[in-house]
This record gives C-alpha cells, sequence and structure tokens, in this order.
C-alpha cells in the first residue's frame, strides 16, 4: 500500500528535493561527529555511526559546533559527499548560513517532530520554499 504523509508550516530556503531520508535521534556536528574526507559519521557514540550523508536527505534534532558547518558543508558539496538536504527540528543560524553557502536546501521549525515522523529509509520530498515535506511510503 503507497501512503503519502505531508509535515507542514515549516521554514526552509533552497530548491525542492526527493530522496531517501537518513534520520538520527541525536544532535549532529560537522566537527564532531563526521569525517569530512568521506561523508560518513565517525563518532562511535552517534546513533547514526558508519552511516553516510551522501545522497540523502539529513533529518536530526539540532546541530552542534559553530562556524566549521559553513566551510564544512561547502566542501562536502564540491567533492559530491554533501546530503541532498539537511531537516532540523530547529537549526542555528551557522547551519542555515553553511547551507545556503553550499546550496543545500534546508528546512526546520515544524510545527510535528520529524526525527519521529520520519524514518530512515522514507522516500522523502523537501518543498522548503513552501514550508512543506512529503513522506511516501
Amino acid at each position: 500500500m503507497n501512503n503519502t504523509i505531508s509535515l507542514s508550516d515549516g521554514t526552509g530556503i533552497g530548491d525542492t528535493v526527493r530522496g531517501p531520508a537518513l534520520v538520527s535521534q541525536q544532535g549532529f556536528g560537522v566537527r564532531y561527529d563526521l569525517d569530512i574526507a568521506t561523508g560518513v559519521i565517525s563518532n562511535p557514540n552517534h546513533d547514526l555511526f558508519g552511516q553516510t550523508l551522501t545522497g540523502r536527505i539529513f533529518i536530526c534534532p539540532f546541530p552542534k559546533g559553530g562556524v566549521a558547518a559553513s566551510w564544512a558543508l561547502a566542501d562536502l558539496k564540491d567533492r559530491g559527499l554533501a546530503p541532498l538536504a539537511i531537516v532540523f527540528r530547529r537549526a542555528s543560524p551557522i547551519f542555515v548560513q553553511g547551507a545556503l553557502f553550499a546550496d543545500i536546501p534546508i528546512m526546520h521549525d515544524l510545527p510535528e517532530d520529524p526525527c519521529s515522523a520520519i524514518q530512515t529509509g522514507d522516500d522523502v520530498e523537501l518543498i522548503p520554499r513552501d514550508g512543506q515535506i512529503i513522506i511516501h511510503r
């Protein structure tokens, strides 16, 4: 059975994108959790340890860290290792700036918790300009 779920009223920037979801229940920091040479989560204490961000819509509660996110996201994008998009419950200005600079769509501030509504592997369509996420199951 094909099921579609919609999350609305978020805030986002970037182009519409569709792809597989990668969902974490923990915060995420480029400097703390990611091997920037490979795009793989390298922190053994992270719930997505060993998973790659590449080609996925990455969803997690909140960002960790600071200014390193801006240059790291752009570098990942330049090397073809970036996520398709990023969704947070609540983003930080630094991560929004980094995503904008790297041309990676980003959303946050949805009334419904995206970390609960979306599961790893879901086919997700992100429409940042409309503040909408469509989950295709």
